[in-house]
């Protein structure tokens, strides 16, 4: 089987300054001291198309959390889950749901006719542009069949945001993987690579050490504590060349006619998972999004009637299902949690433990209600250390979904943000209350 392999990650690395290579990196070794939480190193975003059937809502069974039929497959994952009820999309004309709950999903962006695309950038943009540092790609876009069919193209299948426009997911798994590591090095261009990384490093703490000599008490304590991030920084720098980035993809060999036909999504789900996975592994990029479908979609979903679309079916197919295509969208998620969690650090901790992923949908179901519309924040820090309070079902009511994407926000250290995009009323305003653990 033709493989394509990864792209040597060190070589850019090493052309970083001492600055650049230090300072940027060195936030993800070690959590500020003042915080009471851990935060997350990145963002993973999910989109799933039209909500959940009613009846999906978990309970709570002697203070512990029953995910229920629906959301059966996350089990596995369920002290990990923070699980929102009752939040309300940023949607103001039925008519215009579909296409105004994409827009204002994760911008808070409120369009001003059909066709009109979000105006403001979606909070993983603006977390991109605090924590990307030295990372060679700010955000990652992947898409699972959201370009074709009906709605592709249009802003009824476009999510995420830039300051500067839309950010159209890419679907082709093989495109994606040139973008992220483009031709293989071999192992001597690896060998060169480490090298040159290892005298960057070298001088860092040469400059630090002659610093050191002539610097007060104080400044020599403070220039130790560098030192010692340093020391941290170089084994995370190890990690990923000797250990973690090591591994192969398996490209597809579809042609363009058969990357659209709808029993090929499945496959294309688990491709692109992957590659968002090796991504944030490899430390390419450290904010992903995996968007399935669009909010207008007429992908076919396994175990569905095979002639009805997924949109339509939400609109008038039976209860049965509907529930179906719920139980497979939550499949998806639980195997993106497991992919995370099957990527072990050194010191035993996951790449679960290090990446929150904030997973939502544009309305509450098909049929353009627009609340409750479901949220589920999983991961982001060992359990019961992040900034999230997880294993727990959050019901609130009259609530807008971007509050939770401020607290969001708030994990990452964007602890100045009060509102996303348009929606600044007090539904909308400050962060989640409940939602997290630390005290205000």
């Amino acid at each position: 089987m033709n493989t394509l392999s990864r792209r040597a990650l060190l070589s850019r690395l090493a052309r970083l300054s001492a600055a650049s290579a230090f300072a940027p990196l060195l936030d993800a070794v070690a959590a500020p001291a003042d915080r009471s939480f851990t935060p997350p190193r990145n963002l993973l975003v999910l989109y799933h198309p039209n909500g959940f059937e009613p009846g999906w809502k978990p309970t709570v069974m002697n203070g512990e959390l029953s995910l229920g039929p629906t959301l059966s497959a996350l089990e596995p994952f369920k002290s990990r889950l923070l699980v929102t009820y009752g939040l309300m999309a940023g949607i103001r004309n039925e008519v215009l749901a579909h296409s105004e709950g994409m827009t204002s999903m994760f911008t808070g962006s409120l369009i001003p006719k059909s066709d009109a695309y979000a105006t403001h950038p979606s909070f993983d943009q603006l977390i991109a542009e605090k924590i990307a540092g030295a990372s060679p790609l700010t955000s990652l876009e992947l898409g699972v069949q959201s370009q074709v069919g009906f709605g592709a193209g249009g802003n009824s299948s476009v999510m995420i945001y830039s300051r500067a426009g839309k950010l159209q997911p890419e679907d082709d798994p093989n495109a994606a993987f040139r973008r992220l590591f483009g031709q293989a090095a071999t192992p001597s261009e690896l060998a060169q690579a480490r090298a040159r990384r290892q005298s960057v490093l070298d001088l860092v703490r040469s400059d630090l050490a002659k610093v050191r000599d002539l610097a007060g008490a104080d400044a020599a304590a403070k220039l130790d504590a560098h030192a010692t991030g340093l020391r941290k920084l170089e084994t995370r720098l190890d990690e990923l060349s000797m250990l973690q980035c090591d591994r192969a993809f398996t490209p597809h060999t579809l042609n363009g006619g058969q990357l659209g036909a709808h029993e090929r999504f499945p496959q294309l789900a688990d491709l692109q998972a992957d590659l968002a996975v090796l991504a944030l592994t490899c430390g390419v990029t450290r904010v992903a999004s995996i968007q399935y479908a669009n909010s207008v979609t007429d992908r076919r979903i396994p175990g569905v009637n095979p002639n009805v679309g997924l949109h339509a079916t939400m609109h008038a197919g039976t209860r049965t299902e509907k529930a179906t295509i719920n139980r497979y969208f939550a499949g998806l998620g639980a195997a993106v949690l497991s992919k995370l969690e099957a990527v072990k650090r050194t010191d035993g901790t996951s790449l679960l433990d290090e990446t929150l992923v904030v997973w939502g949908s544009e309305m509450a179901i098909g049929n353009h209600l627009k609340d409750p519309v479901p949220f589920i924040v999983a991961g982001g820090a060992k359990p019961g250390a992040g900034y999230f309070h997880q294993g727990r079902l959050l019901e609130v009511e009259r609530q807008r979904t971007t509050r939770l994407l401020v607290s969001a926000m708030h994990a990452f250290g964007l602890s100045s943000t009060t509102v996303l995009g348009d929606l600044t009323d007090d539904s909308s305003r400050g962060p989640l209350p409940g939602a997290s653990r630390v005290a205000p």
